[in-house]
Parts: C-alpha cells; structure tokens; sequence
C-alpha cells in the first residue's frame, strides 16, 4: 500500500472544491447563449427534482489517477450542513485512512503509517465562503450558489438561466477571480456538470462530470462522479461511484484523533504528490 493514502482522500476534496483561488467578481452570461424566454419556469422544474435529506451512508469506490493509479473501496457519511465523513477501504472492508470535514476543520487519519492531519478547513477553501453544504450539494450533484446553499426558491434569483440545444445551463450571477462556474442538465433536468470556467472562454478549466443519475427520498442524485484538476502541478483525475444509499437513519461519525499518531501539516501532504 503506497504512502499517498491519506492523500488520496484530501485529494477528491480539493478537487471538488478546486475553485477555491476564486476572487468574488460579477459573472456575465456568454451572449451567444440563447435566454429561455418561455412561460415556463426551467429553475423551477429543477429546484423539483431537488428533495430534502438530513443524513446520508453509502459505500461505493473511488479510482484516482495521478501518474500512477489508485482504486479502493470507501464508504460515505454525511449530516446535512455538518459533516462529512469518508473511510478509505481497499481491503477486506478494513479501514486504512478516513477523512472528516466539518464547518472549519479538516481531519484526515493515515492508520497504516500512524499519522494525521488537523486544520483548518480553510485549507481547501481559500478563503472564500464555501461551505460544507456547498461541498455536499457538488458530491451528491445538486446544483447550489457557493456560500447561500443548495438551489431554492429562496436564492434562485442568483442564478440566471441559459438553454442550448437539449440541455439546461444554470449560471451564478457570482463568480470569482476570473472564473464562473455552470451547472448543466439534459432535458429531463438531470445534472450532467458542474464547469469551473476563466472569463471569455468557453472552454473548463476543471470540470465535474455526473452520471448515473437516480430519484431518491432526497430527490435527484448522481451516483457516479468523475473529475479533473491539478494540484501542485499535478494532473490528477478520479471517478467516484456509490451504491445503496441510505438516507435519514442513524449517522455514526468518527471525530476522534487518534493517540501515538504523527501530526502531517498541509505541506507535508502536498509534497507526497512529488514522491
């Protein structure tokens, strides 16, 4: 088993949220986007699909690609708007690492090399106001305004919307640094992206793709995820994929620090990628 375990976990966070050098500024919808114009509402029809939950489980696996290739078996816990909890299985169902981030703490447990990493979740963020909801609306495929929550009717006046062909485009009025990002759906109102795009081009420079998306007791969500970006200058790419997804039960997640463990800063994190 290879060092980069603990890593591995960071990783499918910060890639999540790798818009986090954003710059709040104003975002302006490409103008040759055609604006729906329709008496109907196509927000509406989404914000629909868009169910309530408190907690959610799943197992599922994930496979990482970074120079060399990694895939494991991991199960998902989440406390809506608290936690989220992800354990690292490769073998046997024997947990190897996990990570927990809540409202302003990232931990993450290496239990192979006896060490782990406490910080502040600013670490992935950068200071904008991306919040744990935010982060679970993006693992779950549900569109949402960074730091005023998933999509509502109560906030969808900071979306405007663009349709293209068969698909739907909901673009945040908000964008950062040069950059905005863009939910897209097909015509059934099934999310298939989340784009991170610079201004003036109509090319991503990180993208989210979904698939596989289902009606559950919280509404659409998309089992299987994968995604790109680069960290440290290093092209990195995973998929994610769950399975049997139990909503509203009983949560258990794990917020102790282990004893006799190692403390790894986020430098000394970052720097396994070179390894």
């Amino acid at each position: 088993m290879k060092k980069t375990n603990i890593a591995i976990l960071i990783t499918l966070v910060a890639m999540m949220t790798a818009c986090g050098t954003f710059k709040k500024t104003t975002s302006v919808p490409d103008s040759t986007t055609t604006t729906q114009t329709s008496v109907t509402d196509p927000m509406a029809d989404v914000i629909t699909t868009l169910g309530d939950w408190q907690t959610m489980q799943t197992g599922g696996n994930i496979k990482l690609s970074a120079g060399s290739s990694f895939s494991s078996a991991i199960q998902v816990r989440m406390v809506r708007d608290q936690a989220i909890y992800i354990s690292l299985r490769p073998m046997l169902g024997i947990e190897v690492g996990r990570l927990l981030i809540t409202a302003d703490s990232l931990y993450a447990v290496d239990k192979l090399h006896k060490r782990y990493i406490a910080e502040k979740v600013s670490i992935l963020t950068s200071g904008i106001p991306v919040t744990v909801s935010d982060v679970q609306d993006i693992f779950l495929g549900r569109p949402c305004i960074i730091g005023k929550g998933t999509l509502s009717e109560a906030n969808k006046s900071g979306m405007t919307v663009n349709t293209e062909k068969n698909s739907l485009t909901l673009v945040p009025a908000e964008s950062y640094k040069g950059y905005g990002y863009a939910f897209t759906f097909d015509k059934s109102n099934r999310i298939t992206s989340l784009d991170i795009v610079p201004q003036g081009s109509t090319t991503a420079a990180y993208q989210v793709k979904y698939s596989n998306v289902q009606a559950t007791n919280a509404g659409n969500i998309a089992h299987a995820i994968n995604a790109n970006a680069t960290i440290e200058n290093k092209r990195m790419a995973f998929s994610l994929n769950y399975k049997n997804i139990e909503w509203n039960g009983k949560v258990k997640i794990d917020r102790s620090l282990p004893t006799g463990y190692s403390r790894m800063s986020a430098r000394d994190l970052f720097s396994l990628f070179s390894n």
